[in-house]
């Protein structure tokens, strides 16, 4: 029995379109709980390590400052995603849809 490219194709669309749902908006955040100074801006995560108090180490390529890390206390970040870490001390992930509004890209 074969499986056409197609199928695979759209069993792997689905599985990363469920890797993104949310079905509490929580998990789409995390609180900064490392001492010292981050700053704040939008960021790729370049690299994620976990640390011994369950909670996980971003290590971050900011658009304007640089580098950086940040110790937060949910690990729910992977690699390659983009995350804006706000004023209050808070990562939260960038959706596309809210990258085109702040790009001024959004349908009215």
């Amino acid at each position: 029995m074969t499986v056409k490219s197609s199928h695979l194709a759209a069993c792997g669309l689905l599985g990363v379109a469920a890797c993104t749902l949310y079905g509490d908006p929580r998990q789409a955040e995390a609180n900064i709980v490392s001492a010292g100074n981050f700053k704040a801006g939008s960021g790729q995560i370049y690299q994620v390590g976990v640390l011994p108090d369950k909670g996980c180490r971003l290590y971050l390529r900011m658009d304007r400052t640089g580098t950086q890390s940040v110790d937060v206390d949910q690990c729910n970040f992977i690699q390659d995603q983009i995350v804006e870490l706000t004023n209050d001390g808070r990562v939260v992930r960038v959706s596309g849809t809210s990258m085109n509004e702040a790009l001024g890209k959004a349908k009215p």
